[in-house]
């Protein structure tokens, strides 16, 4: 089914009058690829309302007394400046090219709670900075500027945001060279909970623009809804159901426009005081307008472990497996398979160490021909890097040292590399 962009609006008006008449209210909120944590796992991206909801609701939300007040609002200004070297710049997969680099990070949120807290709207610029001492033509400035609303009311609470970002970031994945593009997501969530069980309903509009001629294909704008419930089945255990439905829509490559429709099954809670987790598991259906593209039906999941090991330590473990747009060689997606694992351990006082594992296993949706070879392509990629970080008695200013080594390992010819990070810096937050 093709969507232009009224089209959508009419959808998701459609969607908010529905949901009017049923809940009371609506929102919208994106649909990421991974399972994100917010304290503890269980209570993460795709599963908020908590068991003490009805408890707390239409409570503050809010904690006074971080950042700057000036009046009724508070700003909270953070700078973070690291010194690297990279032993291979362009991420080649045959003769490196290292460099020294210079990272800064700036940024303002403000935040302006109302009702005592029990409501918060805010707004946020960022920065980030890179200036390398041998190779100019990679200096570059991104930008990040948001707005958001948190709404807490006694029936149900709602959360709002809008987020753009201009950047030439790498993801590691497909891109290896720097892409220009601007990224604008609209997104919230609705959380509605009962007695034992909680309704969800989630939905997002992401708008991609790639600024080069040579990318202009690659343009396109995405709608996603999400209906979700949740039942408890135990003590601190819920049973989980999900609807997902996605449009894809390229402006000028109308040949990539598709559907998207995803069922998943799931459970959430804790399997003791320490140890929470999530895991959903189902099947998704991505049909593609244009018959000669493959689609995709099988087989979708994500899922989250947490294990707080003591007050000082923290070990968590997430996955998942999700088509992904593609935009190589005429492709219209490749299957991402992700396992990740975090541990955060305080080693001192003031001294904390970390580490973060990742393994990555992409399939591609076709053969291609590339350098006279016909295959589908297949990629590994792969990253590990430990951490120090040691604050300040006042908590404020912190100073780092990290080491990073991530790699691409791939069937296809020329599109491997592996790269070598060492960073030291200093942060500040207030």
């Amino acid at each position: 089914m093709k969507m232009n962009l009224s089209q959508k609006i009419s959808v998701t008006l459609l969607f908010v009058v529905t949901h009017l008449g049923f809940y009371g209210s609506i929102a919208f909120a994106v649909e990421k690829a991974q399972a994100v944590s917010s304290g503890n796992i269980a209570k993460s991206r795709g599963t908020r309302a908590a068991d003490d909801y009805e408890g707390r609701a239409g409570g503050p939300i809010y904690e006074y007394g971080k950042g700057l007040q000036i009046g009724p609002a508070h700003f909270i200004p953070n700078i973070d400046y690291k010194y690297a070297w990279d032993n291979n710049v362009f991420y080649d997969e045959n003769g490196r090219k290292s460099d020294y680099i210079n990272r800064l990070r700036t940024g303002l949120t403000g935040e302006l709670p109302l009702g005592g807290g029990q409501h918060v709207i805010s707004a946020s610029y960022d920065t980030f900075t890179e200036w390398f001492a041998r190779y100019g033509s990679q200096d570059h400035t991104d930008h990040i500027v948001g707005l958001g609303a948190k709404l807490n009311f006694v029936p149900f609470s709602l959360s709002l945001d809008d987020r753009f970002l201009r950047t030439v970031g790498r993801s590691g994945t497909e891109f290896t060279a720097r892409v220009p593009r601007d990224e604008n997501t609209v997104h919230g969530l609705l959380e509605i909970p009962f007695a034992a069980f909680f309704i969800e309903s989630e939905a997002s509009y992401l708008s991609q623009d790639y600024l080069n001629s040579s990318e202009s294909a690659f343009i396109h704008n995405d709608l996603d809804v999400f209906q979700r419930i949740g039942i408890d089945i135990s003590g601190n255990n819920q049973f989980l159901a999900e609807y997902g439905y996605k449009n894809l829509n390229y402006t000028k490559n109308k040949d990539r426009n598709g559907d998207a429709n995803q069922f998943m099954l799931g459970l959430r809670g804790n399997w003791t005081e320490r140890i929470s987790y999530q895991a959903w598991g189902g099947a998704q259906y991505r049909i593609y307008d244009t018959s000669s593209l493959p689609d995709f039906n099988g087989f979708v999941m994500r899922a989250a472990v947490q294990y707080s090991i003591s007050d000082a330590s923290t070990l968590t473990l997430r996955g998942n497996r999700l088509p992904q747009e593609s935009t190589f060689d005429g492709q219209s997606f490749y299957v991402g398979n992700q396992a990740e694992l975090d541990w955060k351990q305080q080693i001192a006082e003031r001294i904390f160490f970390h580490t973060r594992e990742s393994l990555n296993y992409n399939e591609y949706s076709r053969i291609t021909v590339l350098n006279n070879t016909e295959r589908t392509r297949r990629d590994y990629v792969w990253q590990t890097g430990v951490g120090l970080e040691y604050f300040m008695p006042n908590n404020l200013v912190s100073f780092t040292l990290d080491y990073r080594f991530n790699a691409r390992e791939s069937n296809t010819a020329l599109l491997g590399y592996d790269a070598q990070e060492i960073t030291a810096g200093v942060r500040a937050s207030f």
